[in-house]
């Protein structure tokens, strides 16, 4: 049954057990896989050997896997990006698995896995498979939040978490710089308040998006402009605040679709927004009541004639941003 990668601190871990990591979250396969390494370390003194299946060959294969060989004859085994073995290594890796070494464990990483070729099919039914996704909706995040604070041994006051989620990308990798951070700032004390995440992160270049979406949302002309300099300041480039600013009106146009298709609010924030943090619904669900579907059709154009112009033509990045919200903020 596979595992998912935030509930694998409740695996008792045992020489001679096997992991697969699949999934796209390399930061998940390296907080499980460095679990792995120290608890084996610290009890069984295993001896850590890493290769990349882009550069390995069967011989290697089965040299290393060989408990018999010169190596320590406790061994911890990274298979990194497994997925980009050749079909003749795979199988050689898979062969393993018939009579597998209770004195070595592997960890195998691969972000996806073919299920039409047998090798994969072995290899899944041996090892525990633990899957290591990036977070698809703010709930995932949310739990993953909890357990890091708690390893840090901090706790978050609600106003302080709900400043943190809307300040941080749906990303467990950059949430994780922005915590040590967090951990840096307060010191010894255990409890991180609204004023430390404002502190800390609240003029980051996430925090500066949120606020531009709101500005945006709102028809809000001024701040948005302010925004916008700020974000090319930055060096965030024009095609990706364009990207920015269209998701913003895409998910605006989804809920008036909904509205119309006679879902309560109540459907639309719970079952259909799961990729937005509870605390930046509200704001979304506010911002449809200040466009229309017409106006919002209108606004989806203006942003693909100002895609295209940035890729098209030698004209300033900022004119052709500041003319697009210019544009947005005065459609009726």
């Amino acid at each position: 049954m596979p595992l998912d990668a935030l509930e694998f601190d409740k695996v008792r871990l045992s020489l001679g057990d096997n992991f697969l990591l699949t999934g796209g979250d390399a930061f998940l396969m390296d907080t499980v896989t460095d679990r792995v390494r120290l608890e084996l370390k610290q009890r069984d003194n295993v001896d850590l050997v890493i290769v990349y299946g882009d550069e390995v060959n069967s011989a290697q294969i089965n040299d290393l896997l060989d408990t018999y060989s010169i190596f320590s004859s406790t061994k911890l085994i990274l298979f990194r990006n497994a997925d980009m073995m050749k079909k003749a290594e795979l199988d050689c890796l898979a062969d393993y698995f018939t009579n597998p070494s209770p004195q070595q464990s592997l960890v195998i990483t691969a972000e996806k896995t073919d299920a039409r070729l047998s090798g994969w099919k072995k290899i899944r039914q041996a090892c525990q498979i633990v899957v290591c996704d990036p977070p698809r909706y703010s709930g995932m995040f949310a739990a993953w939040l909890h357990k890091a604070l708690a390893r840090m041994g901090k706790s978050m006051s609600d106003s302080a978490r709900s400043a943190f989620t809307e300040r941080v990308e749906l990303d467990y990798s950059s949430a994780n710089n922005e915590l040590q951070k967090l951990s840096l700032l307060v010191g010894d004390r255990k409890v991180i308040t609204e004023a430390d995440v404002m502190r800390a992160i609240g003029s980051s270049r996430v925090g500066t998006q949120i606020a531009f979406a709101k500005a945006l949302g709102n028809r809000q002309l001024k701040e948005a402009l302010e925004l916008l300099d700020r974000l090319l300041a930055s060096d965030q480039k024009a095609l990706q605040i364009t990207s920015q600013i269209n998701r913003t009106f895409l998910t605006i146009y989804h809920i008036l679709l909904m509205k119309e298709a006679h879902l309560s609010p109540s459907e639309i924030s719970g079952k259909h927004l799961m990729d937005i943090f509870a605390d930046q619904r509200k704001h979304y669900m506010g911002f449809a009541q200040k466009y229309t579907l017409p106006q919002l059709e209108k606004i989806l154009a203006i942003l693909l004639d100002t895609d295209s112009n940035l890729k098209s033509t030698h004209a300033s990045d900022a004119v052709l941003l500041t003319t697009c919200i210019l544009k947005i903020i005065d459609t009726v």
